[in-house]
């Protein structure tokens, strides 16, 4: 599933090859991704206008065009951009495909469908609807702090709350918790302030060495748990099997020599 990193990547990669061309149509392949617009709608606010530049808040990319009208992505779990001539082959699960007028065209692919397109006015006005969190790069080491402190439940729990931090997703969760030695299922009571801040440091340096990589898993450091996560996955420190849990509904590998439960 597409997390910060993926989406920070995408967004870098609309920024170097989408901005400032005009779209001659809009094709959309399954409505069934479109959030509060038709296609009709979608293809005719969006005719003729320029994506402008682009912003994102945790897994969300916004993408702003000439007329102050936002495009809204959400990548869902296996959503994803494709920049591409137009006489090459469209990629087989193109949901929506923007045509630009240099014969070029973007498309939101999404395998599952589970992704989202649509337009908005306002993206604070969306966030504060959505009550989306800081996003996990932006928010602070003393707003970090208040969120532990106010809130109870596994550290996993929390990294994964979108409400409290945004765009921390499964896979970047255990990396994160990998990095700061803390059991994922550690109740976040019995944090002390220096794990606290160590946690905030492993997540800040984790998410951006992700992006360096362009979330690409291969160029991911074999230090990382990421390379190994999964059955018969060994630790990278002290070389004991990987063990799985499910906390928060979610599937959790960690290391029980390395992450020893508080």
């Amino acid at each position: 599933m597409p997390e910060l990193p993926d989406v920070e990547t995408f967004k870098r990669y609309l920024d170097a090859t989408s901005l400032h061309q005009p779209i001659s149509d809009v094709d959309v392949r399954s409505a069934y991704v479109l959030k509060g617009v038709s296609a009709r709608e979608l293809a005719r606010r969006l005719k003729e206008r320029c994506f402008e530049s682009s912003r994102r808040h945790g897994k969300h990319l916004f993408v702003r065009t000439d007329g102050d009208l936002w495009l809204r992505l959400h990548f869902g779990m296996t959503g994803s951009l494709k920049y591409f001539k137009r006489e090459q082959r469209t990629p087989k699960h193109t949901r929506v495909l923007f045509v630009f007028a240099n014969a070029r065209c973007l498309a939101f692919e999404d395998q599952r469908k589970f992704g989202e397109v649509g337009l908005l006015k306002d993206v604070d006005e969306f966030l504060k609807k959505r009550v989306l969190g800081s996003d996990a790069l932006d928010i602070s080491l003393p707003q970090f702090r208040e969120i532990f402190r106010k809130h109870r439940g596994a550290v996993k729990t929390i990294l994964l709350n979108q409400k409290l931090i945004a765009g921390i997703g499964n896979i970047y969760a255990d990396e994160i918790l990998f990095r700061a030695r803390i059991h994922p299922a550690t109740q976040v009571s019995a944090l002390k302030e220096k794990t606290i801040a160590k946690l905030f440091r492993a997540a800040r340096d984790i998410l951006k060495k992700a992006i360096e990589a362009k979330a690409d898993m291969d160029r991911m450091p074999k230090s990382w748990l990421l390379p190994h996560r999964g059955k018969g996955g060994k630790c990278p420190r002290c070389g004991r099997e990987l063990k799985s849990a499910t906390i928060g509904g979610r599937t959790t590998w960690f290391c029980t020599q390395c992450q020893q439960r508080i």
